[in-house]
């Protein structure tokens, strides 16, 4: 395996002394020239952080349901928003778009309460104002129904036989969004098809209609997209089990395009902490990729701070 990456330390995130329970949810993050960005899968909220030399301390939260009318379920629902990204003029969010089974009582080996949670199925863009600093509004495909990111990832002739199966379990679960110019990325985490991962390339019309949607097949070592995010024309890709194994857990580089073979060049072997948010930042002048992490321990959180870890590249790519 060539190594681009070498971990380097850790930046802390303050949010306050009563965020514990956000901080253990964290699930995906993103930079803009003005600010850190994250979510969490467990929320419905928005957090904004800015840059305090090398940590980042919070300076805003936004309520998703006043930008994204009309989200299905009550105001209680998890959004399941699983990745966050950015382009020079706004903020992308991506919920699982899953199916998930209730977790077994004691005793209780597994049950067949399998549940839509339409409130996941969230697909956005929210520009930014002129400052970088504040949503002003919002696209948002449909939840259900003709147009949806769900319908038509179910449609897929290699994806079908999965749609009726709860995430974790091998069924329908993003878990990665990245935006290279015009061209959008949705990664799977679920499902692996014939031992490859599912990458979707979206393409959408001045509505924000999805027009096409072309799916990539990924030798990732038989796990599925943990995350993505994107380096010039290259796509970072971190993969992890579908399930809930502890690992292995890699990054690989991937051009996207037919032909181009993804190639490892990060791995973090197997852990309790599973990598979940990635995103570039500039820390000291220097360049590398913040990691966000499911599971994290509670070495990592401390009164309203996360320490995130930071990788820098071992050598100029």
């Amino acid at each position: 395996m060539t190594t681009e990456f070498v971990l380097a330390g850790q930046i802390v995130l303050n949010y306050g002394s009563s965020e514990d329970t956000l901080l253990r949810n964290l699930s995906g993050c993103t930079v803009t020239r003005a600010a850190l960005w994250t979510v969490a899968d467990e929320g419905r909220t928005l957090e904004r952080l800015t840059q305090r030399v090398d940590e980042f301390h919070l300076s805003a939260r936004f309520t998703l349901d006043n930008f994204i009318q009309a989200i299905p379920g009550s105001a209680d629902d998890e959004l399941d928003l699983e990745s966050l990204e950015s382009d020079e003029t706004s903020l992308w969010l991506c919920g699982a778009h899953c199916r998930v089974r209730r977790k077994p009582e004691p005793n209780e080996i597994i049950n067949s309460d399998i549940r839509e949670r339409k409130s996941r199925r969230v697909l956005a863009r929210l520009p930014l104002d002129d400052t970088g600093t504040q949503p002003v509004g919002a696209q948002f495909t449909p939840f259900e129904g003709i147009g949806s990111l769900r319908s038509i990832l179910e449609e897929n002739a290699f994806l079908t036989p999965f749609r009726e199966l709860p995430t974790k379990e091998n069924g329908i679960d993003i878990e990665g969004l990245a935006v290279i110019a015009q061209r959008v990325f949705v990664g799977l985490r679920g499902p692996v098809v014939g031992g490859l991962a599912v990458v979707v390339e979206l393409s959408f019309d001045k509505n924000f209609t999805i027009t096409a949607a072309r799916p990539y097949f990924l030798n990732l070592s038989g796990l599925g997209v943990r995350e993505l995010t994107h380096d010039g024309d290259d796509l970072l890709v971190l993969a992890g089990p579908v399930g809930e194994a502890q690992g292995p857990f890699a990054l690989y580089r991937w051009t996207p395009g037919s032909g181009h073979v993804p190639r490892k060049v990060y791995a973090w072997g197997t852990s309790i902490e599973k990598p979940e948010g990635l995103c570039w930042c500039q820390i000291g002048g220097e360049r590398g990729l913040l990691v966000l992490y499911d599971s994290p321990g509670d070495a990592r959180i401390n009164s309203g701070s996360y320490k995130a870890d930071w990788l820098k590249l071992s050598s100029p790519h």
